[in-house]
């Protein structure tokens, strides 16, 4: 059997994952996180009861993000749907028909009949692609115990680990953040599909960069890059969320459902006011590994809980110095910054003032007054109105328009209405005399009737 310290092997097969025939190959996931590879005899072996299988408590690790777990038999994959609909597993099952995977990691046997069926094995591989733990039972009646696996996933993990992540997450929040710029200004400039676009490839790379995050805090053991690192995952969340939002308000008042998307825009402006208050994270090279931990570069200065600088009104030479001063402190480029006084001055109802030449506040602002109008054109604010209230104050002028002018002026002559009623109401009767007189009468009325005399003139009588 393969032992613990030993570089897993990697290996491709058949699979049933999440409801779908595919074939997976487990090169893709060694040395990029944690795999927990579990051998087991057969679907619906004698480890296995009414109630639960033996790969129950396997399966409770298909939610932790940083860790993938997969489990192999030699059954066909459509064993492996059955058993899976059985019991309600989520563990990805892979299918090892000739043994070729059992043999590479060492779990290979046959029965005392001559069946060709693993033994009972569970390897725990860390990032790197090694084998920290490894255990093995040719009792096909034994269940795995998962306490050990655990903690084994608990012990792997590390500063070079979190660095790693951290590294990748903020690679995927630059991407987010490049896009989600680019859909702002679209969203300013009322070009609602091209930001809706925008948004929604902002979206997922907020959402890849906090997964990436949240796996480099549990993996930390410095403390002070753990704060950091936490801080950044939290930004970029929010991000998220706000990205989310902005591209459903775009794509709402790009459909003329101005109040819909007024309430996503509002909503957006919320989370974003929250991230205004947290740093941009630092590049991945203000970190140095060393033997007693991660180092941080004297740029980054991390701020407690309490520390926080909520959003606040003032003047934008103010705003800026602070994003400047927020900006060097964080290690990042001042480019990144949000533009916190256009979005505080746009809620209090002040459109935020565009500084020419300035692309990047320009390209941050959102003149969301402007948004405001383009909203209530559909949305009966005030001093406006929707297309059907419109049309309906117009039928009803032109319906009672003349009734209105004789009330008013009091007289009106044999000849019509001093405002020229009479043509609306001439008008009226021309209109009638067009309209045909509908037949009411039933068109299938005496087809009954003939029907019979036709058919009584057929009968034979006799004596006639």
């Amino acid at each position: 059997m393969l032992s613990e310290g030993a570089e897993a092997p990697a290996v491709e097969l058949p699979g049933y994952v999440d409801g779908e025939r595919e074939r997976v190959d487990l090169g893709a996931y060694l040395g990029e996180g944690i795999v927990v590879l579990a051998f087991y005899p057969a679907d619906f072996n004698p480890a296995c009861s009414m109630q639960s299988s033996d790969l129950d408590g396997l399966d409770l690790f298909t939610m932790q993000r940083d860790v993938s777990v997969f489990a192999v038999s030699p059954d066909s994959t459509y064993s492996h749907e059955a058993f899976a609909e059985r019991y309600g597993l989520r563990v990805p099952l892979l299918s090892d028909a000739d043994g070729a995977a059992a043999s590479a990691y060492g779990v290979d046997r046959e029965t005392e009949t001559g069946e060709p069926l693993p033994r009972r094995a569970v390897f725990v591989v860390d990032h790197r692609g090694t084998v920290q733990y490894a255990w093995a039972t040719d009792d096909l009646a034994e269940s795995v115990d998962v306490d050990p696996v655990k903690r084994a996933v608990g012990d792997i993990g590390g500063d070079e680990t979190a660095l790693e992540r951290y590294r990748a997450g903020v690679e995927r929040y630059a991407e987010g953040r490049t896009a989600f710029t680019e859909a702002m200004a679209d969203y300013e400039d009322r070009e609602w599909m091209p930001a809706r676009s925008g948004f929604e490839r902002a979206e997922p790379a907020f959402a890849d960069a906090a997964d990436h995050l949240d796996t480099a805090v549990r993996f930390a053991e410095s403390e002070v890059f753990e704060t950091v690192a936490d801080r950044a995952e939290e930004k970029a969340d929010t991000l998220q969320h706000a990205a989310d939002w902005l591209a459903q308000s775009a794509d709402a008042l790009g459909g003329g459902r101005g109040k819909q998307g007024t309430e996503y825009r509002e909503d957006a402006e919320r989370v974003m006011d929250a991230a205004s208050g947290l740093p941009e994270p630092p590049e991945h090279d203000a970190f140095t590994l060393t033997d007693a931990g991660i180092d941080v570069d004297d740029s980054v200065t991390v701020d407690s809980e309490g520390d926080r600088r909520e959003p606040s009104d003032g003047a934008s030479g103010a705003t800026a110095s602070r994003e400047g001063a927020r900006a060097a402190d964080s290690g990042v480029d001042s480019d990144l910054a949000l533009d916190e006084a256009a979005f505080d001055d746009a809620a209090d109802g002040d459109a935020p003032e565009t500084t020419e030449g300035d692309t990047v506040e320009g390209d941050l602002e959102m003149d969301l007054d402007a948004v405001e109008n383009e909203g209530g054109r559909y949305d009966g604010g005030e001093g406006t109105e929707t297309p059907t209230e419109a049309a309906a104050a117009s039928g009803a002028g032109g319906a009672g328009g003349g009734n209105e002018a004789r009330a008013a002026g009091g007289e009106s002559t044999p000849g019509g209405d001093a405002d020229g009623s009479q043509d609306g109401n001439a008008g009226e009767d021309a209109m009638a005399e067009d309209v045909e007189e509908l037949d009411l009468a039933d068109p299938t009325e005496g087809e009954e009737e003939e029907e019979d005399d036709d058919e009584r003139a057929d009968w034979d009588i006799p004596g006639q």
